[in-house]
């Protein structure tokens, strides 16, 4: 079907750590990894033993019964993941991840609207679509889920200039919760459910404050807060979870993408007072939770603590930030340098002065990376944002080796203004 969007002329044969190679034996740097899911790299030893090992014992058992593997990756998730959550449901996807925490919040509050951002992105089903915030992804299939309502996002660097500082910028956008509540709301708000970074909206990084103000409000409020961890979680922003950066606590929160290393997964959580209010039949599935993506998962995990990549991620990540501010200042073109970790994001604007969104110099940008054997992304509400999402896995040297290449590729599209 001619649903998706996006697809290179590039036929993949095989991949190892951030290289891929493809069917005519060229070889590529890989800064997708498969949009932010590869966390470990491509065919990781420990990864493939694990699910080879699983996949001679047995595939799928269905939620009908208990085995080891979701038992060991329970037990992790409970130890390892923010605050007080400690109740799973393991789906496939982080779509169905994102369904799944609308109906939690639904049961535990008895309530049944929702508070998302502007510029998000949650997924492509219907309760998903109606709390993401970009219409080129949702406007063809409206009517949505009543009662989705929308506050600004906090991207500071497009809309922070008529306040003082980041701080009052941070309390206003997270005030207009109680906006909304106040003017848009029929009073019965069940959760307000956030991107720690937002991803496909341009990797949005917020303001210092803007997190623990917008959790706060939702106490004041009785509302839940909801963290969607998709793309932010595992290790990928230099903490396990992006919502630590802030020492957020989350009521619930998301995980899919990274967790499996490219096994299909997602899940979500809630503390124990929220997951107590699901009764049995409430949701369900048929892979979710199989042995197979558990198992992947499970030395997922394993591979992330051995090998120190929350910390590889944090190092890795600040010196290719410091290195693109530098190409900032050189190039007119670029607007903005931001990220945590190893989600990262370049914006590209028609000159640095005025802010415009310069899509096509964008696309220009990635297919000139392409043509140096990089490998890009493109993100961001006007599509004019360079995403840079390689494995955790990657050094220094092969950072600066995507860099190199990068730079290259802007130099070309400055040459073509």
């Amino acid at each position: 079907m001619p649903a998706v969007y996006g697809q290179q002329d590039l036929v993949l044969d095989h991949g190892e750590g951030v290289r891929l190679w493809d069917v005519d034996g060229n070889e590529f740097l890989d800064a997708v990894a498969g949009i932010a899911v590869v966390n470990t790299g491509h065919s990781h030893p420990k990864v493939v033993d694990a699910v080879q090992e699983q996949v001679a014992n047995y595939v799928q058992s269905s939620y009908y019964f208990y085995h080891e593997p979701m038992a060991d990756l329970l037990q992790t998730l409970t130890e390892q993941s923010p605050g007080d959550l400690k109740n799973t449901f393991f789906g496939n996807s982080g779509t169905e991840a994102v369904e799944g925490a609308i109906k939690l919040a639904k049961k535990a509050t008895g309530s049944s609207e929702f508070i998302s951002l502007r510029g998000s992105f949650h997924g492509r089903t219907p309760g998903s679509m109606a709390l993401t915030g970009q219409n080129k992804y949702t406007h063809t299939f409206h009517p949505h889920m009543p009662g989705a309502y929308k506050i600004p996002s906090p991207n500071y660097y497009r809309y922070g200039d008529r306040f003082e500082d980041e701080n009052e910028f941070s309390k206003w956008a997270a005030e207009q919760v109680r906006e909304v509540i106040k003017y848009d709301s029929n009073d019965d708000i069940a959760a307000v459910v956030v991107e720690p970074i937002q991803g496909e909206g341009g990797v949005i990084v917020p303001p210092e404050n803007y997190l623990p103000y917008l959790k706060e409000i939702c106490e004041e409020e009785d509302i839940l807060f909801v963290a969607d961890e998709v793309q932010t979680g595992m290790g990928r922003t230099g903490e396990l979870f992006a919502v630590d950066h802030w020492d957020v606590e989350p009521d619930i929160m998301t995980v899919a993408k990274g967790i499996a290393s490219g096994v299909p997964f997602g899940l979500f959580m809630g503390t124990e007072e929220v997951s107590s209010t699901m009764d049995p039949a409430d949701h369900y599935t048929t892979y979710g939770g199989n042995p197979l993506a558990c198992a992947a998962a499970n030395a997922t995990f394993d591979v992330i603590d051995e090998e120190d990549l929350v910390e590889n991620a944090a190092s890795v990540g600040r010196d290719a930030l410091d290195r693109l501010e530098g190409m900032e200042a050189d190039y007119d073109i670029i607007g903005d340098v931001r990220g945590k970790g190893l989600l990262i994001g370049v914006e590209i604007v028609s000159d640095s002065d005025s802010h415009e969104p310069a899509e096509e110099i964008a696309k220009t940008v990635r297919t000139q990376a392409h043509e140096q054997n990089l490998l890009v992304s493109r993100c961001g509400t006007h599509g004019n944002v360079i995403r840079l999402s390689p494995p955790l896995t990657v050094s220094d040297e092969e950072m600066g080796e995507m860099l190199d290449r990068l730079e290259d590729a802007l130099s070309i599209a400055t040459k073509g203004q």
